[in-house]
């Protein structure tokens, strides 16, 4: 009888010391796991790359964010015949506009870069092609339509809650091209968003400023 009782005990020490090791064997691995994932997480940033590059972040629809070209998370990304940083301003521009007109948070920058480029919305040696901002962006849930430089026009359409792409010419915003976002009217001025300046993109600005610099404009609505 006693031969059995103990058998029993040693059987159950076995099974605690058997559960004990399997329950430590576990944490560890969880460990291991969570520590190899703030690794990668580490060295990202030390690449300069941010985390959560399939989403711009915490976005409100309504309101515009000012995503820049330069931005850790898509600079050194290749957009054409060179990267984000360089060239990646209608990318960038329209972002914001999906973002404020339907809250999407994951057509970033890069996103809109990407479908730009499969499907022929980038032309090596002239950019990003017009026609990404009427046909291509309807993928993302808007809609633009070419509309006619004029104070009254761009007024009404930013009053209207419909931010504006405009082409710039050389002058305050480039040396060559680029694009950049007309978002609203403020106190007679208009309000924009310059994907390649937050300085410029704090000031307001009289529309005689900016007028002889576009050299053309296409005004957004959600589909």
């Amino acid at each position: 009888m006693r031969r059995r009782v103990r058998a029993r005990r040693r059987a159950r020490r076995k099974i605690k010391v058997f559960v004990t090791r399997a329950i430590i064997v576990l944490l560890a691995l969880v460990i291991i796991l969570q520590v190899r994932q703030l690794g990668k997480r580490f060295l990202m940033n030390l690449d300069g790359r941010m985390e959560h590059t399939s989403s711009i972040g915490e976005v409100e629809e309504g309101k515009f964010p000012l995503l820049l070209q330069s931005d850790k998370r898509w600079a050194k990304e290749k957009y054409g015949d060179g990267n984000m940083k360089e060239n990646g301003c209608a990318p960038t521009s329209l972002s914001m506009i999906v973002a404020g007109l339907t809250g999407d948070d994951t057509a970033t920058p890069l996103a809109i870069a990407k479908y730009a480029e499969s499907n022929g919305y980038y032309m090596e040696g002239v950019g990003t092609v017009w026609d990404l901002f009427t046909e291509g962006i309807r993928k993302f849930g808007i809609e633009g339509n070419e509309i006619s430089l004029s104070k009254e026009t761009v007024f009404d359409a930013l009053n209207s809650g419909m931010p504006i792409v405009c082409s710039m010419r050389p002058g305050d915003f480039t040396t060559k091209g680029h694009i950049i976002v007309l978002t609203r009217t403020e106190d007679g001025k208009i309000r924009l968003n310059d994907p390649n300046s937050i300085e410029r993109s704090e000031k307001l600005w009289d529309y005689e400023t900016l007028e002889y610099q576009i050299k053309n404009l296409w005004a957004f609505h959600a589909i």
